[in-house]
């Protein structure tokens, strides 16, 4: 065997590697199994399962909407679930790293389980708009300055509007099952945190009048947040994802506007300290995701300005990096104009070149030495 002088020459005990280390730390460079429709339907299955279950626990008959007083309502809820959901994370994640992701294709394993759920997030999200909408419009709920009215059904919505933050959960587990952790970052999971307990809070201290607002612009986000993810995966464009984190914004700055006047307008003998500690809570929790929010809106779209300006081939732009058709074109047609800008500069340098030399060839010598720099001014293209 041939070997390389300046290399030394490694003995063959030394190069044997222990086995235990083989087998278990050197990466696998066997391709992944492919999930089986069978697979893949068994996942989706155990998601409606779940949901199920969820569905049973949240949709109670709307005369039977848990009282405050219930086992349910009590603080031990929010507490274990987020704390469950916080330490899951990092074993789910470990779980994946070395078992799942080995094996199996997770995003293929997943596709139908992440489509059914966006689309049932869609659907339920819009019925929470259109029952906040018909309690306002035929039902006769005051738009703001209430406090006590439980009566028009806004506060068995609002309930379920609280039990649908924990389904929210499978949001984070998606990213982690599909090796996103870019996408789990401090701002989404303080977001699934304190939402949650933000909303225990506000059903558990002020369940009906004002308290459906904030509810319902949510709904409304979350019409567009999940239909947008349905269409990504189904790979249709979605004409409203570049303004998804403005309106988002746009729902935070609104919550905390009409946070301020309804607690203005509340009639002075029904106002109570939960009341105020009720608003305070909401208050904080949009302010500081607004805060988040912008920050994260600011950062990403520094960052694309940055990357739009590099000179990259348009093989570059995948789907996978986030761009919709409409950013491509923009991209291709920007690196286009460029090139046919440079080429037209280059072209233009001949012609002067060559009108150059022409002019240089027809005039004498001595006259374009010495008369030649009398007569031309020092800006002269021609030199």
């Amino acid at each position: 065997m041939c070997q390389d002088a300046t290399t030394p020459s490694i003995p063959k005990k030394a190069a044997k590697m222990p086995a235990s280390l083989s087998n278990k730390d050197a990466p696998s460079s066997a391709p992944l199994t492919p999930p089986s429709l069978m697979a893949r339907y068994t996942c989706a299955a155990i998601l409606v399962g779940i949901m199920g279950i969820w569905g049973k626990l949240t949709f109670v008959p709307e005369t039977e909407t848990p009282s405050v007083d219930v086992p349910l309502h009590s603080y031990r809820t929010p507490l274990s679930l987020t704390v469950g959901y916080l330490i899951s994370l990092p074993i789910l994640h470990l779980f994946t790293q070395r078992v799942l992701a080995k094996h199996f294709d997770l995003k293929a394993l997943l596709f139908e389980s992440m489509v059914l759920y966006n689309v049932a997030q869609v659907f339920l999200n819009g019925w929470m708009v259109y029952r906040f909408l018909d309690s306002l419009i035929n039902r006769g709920h005051p738009f703001v300055g209430d406090i006590s009215t439980v009566s028009t059904g806004t506060a068995y919505v609002v309930w379920v509007h609280y039990c649908d933050k924990y389904l929210e959960f499978f949001d984070t587990y998606f990213m982690v099952l599909r090796g996103k952790l870019d996408q789990v970052s401090f701002l989404h999971v303080y977001h699934h945190t304190t939402i949650a307990w933000a909303w225990w809070a506000g059903f558990y201290l002020f369940p009906g009048g004002d308290s459906y607002f904030g509810a319902l612009l949510n709904s409304c986000i979350h019409v567009m947040m999940y239909s947008y993810y349905a269409l990504s995966l189904l790979k249709i464009r979605c004409p409203w994802k570049r303004f998804l984190t403005q309106a988002q914004l746009l729902q935070f700055a609104s919550v905390i506007i009409y946070s301020y006047f309804s607690m203005t307008s509340w009639p002075v003998q029904e106002r109570n300290k939960k009341h105020y500690l009720c608003i305070f809570i909401q208050i904080w929790e949009m302010a500081s995701l607004f805060v988040l929010f912008f920050i994260f809106y600011k950062k990403s779209y520094s960052n694309k300005r940055i990357n739009n300006t590099a000179n990259r081939p348009p093989t570059q732009s995948t789907a996978d990096e986030g761009d919709d058709q409409c950013q491509q074109a923009v991209a291709a047609f920007t690196n286009t104009t460029t090139q046919l800008m440079d080429a037209a500069a280059k072209d233009a340098t001949k012609m002067v070149n060559g009108a150059k030399k022409t002019l240089s060839e027809k005039t004498n010598p001595v006259q374009k030495e010495v008369g030649g720099a009398m007569s031309r001014p020092s800006w002269s293209i021609v030199s």
